[in-house]
């Protein structure tokens, strides 16, 4: 299958991509900086480009079966990364006819809200409040679309070895708030052959 990944070279982006690699898929990175990416593999290939650009996304995207968006930030003020970007990824898959988009979004968006803790609602709410806004208006438009999508909503991220254990549903708490980014991958490069998840938002934790 040939897949590529927006926010490839992040610590969600490089596991889904190791993964990808490991399962005989042909996988595109998309990358603002090559010199980023660690991997190298006859079947990955880099294409350098501004996920803000339309054109450049609208080029990258020709050819692929499956668009995996991992977009994310570190910076905490006002962004729009992740809305801004998701919404070119749309756009140029809708004019390339692809249907299949996966999206790393995270658990307390949209109505998985009501899940959380209440001291993870005021961490949300206050040092993540522009994170959380940019998450919403992503998966906002997400939904909107006509494409094929599933919306991934990891718990606390954690860079533990993959496990292939953890639970998976809708609006479901978290009994340790956490998951390893390795199983998020997991669960994502599963899904690309059993298409259980389509239209469907879906936390993931321990």
């Amino acid at each position: 299958m040939k897949l590529i990944v927006f926010g490839a070279t992040g610590k969600t982006g490089i596991e889904i991509v190791k993964q990808g690699l490991a399962n005989q898929h042909q996988v595109t990175a998309f990358v603002r900086t090559p010199s980023k990416m660690s991997l190298e593999h006859d079947s990955l290939r880099l294409v350098e480009g501004d996920v803000l650009d339309l054109t450049a996304v609208k080029h990258a995207i020709q050819g692929h079966e499956v668009v995996i968006c991992s977009l994310g930030t570190s910076d905490l003020g006002k962004t729009m990364v992740r809305s801004a970007g998701t919404a070119n990824i749309i756009k140029a898959m809708q004019e390339a006819q692809i249907k299949r988009l996966i999206v790393i979004s995270a658990m307390g968006v949209g109505e998985s809200w009501s899940t959380l803790s209440f001291v993870n609602k005021l961490f949300f709410a206050t040092l993540l409040r522009n994170t959380r806004m940019d998450h919403e208006e992503q998966e906002k438009r997400v939904k909107q679309s006509d494409l094929d999508w599933t919306i991934v909503r990891p718990s606390g991220l954690s860079d533990t070895p993959r496990t292939g254990v953890y639970e998976v549903g809708e609006n479901i708490h978290a009994k340790t708030s956490k998951i390893a980014r390795a199983d998020v991958a997991d669960l994502v490069i599963k899904d690309l052959h059993n298409n259980t998840l389509i239209r469907k938002c879906v936390t993931i934790t321990n």
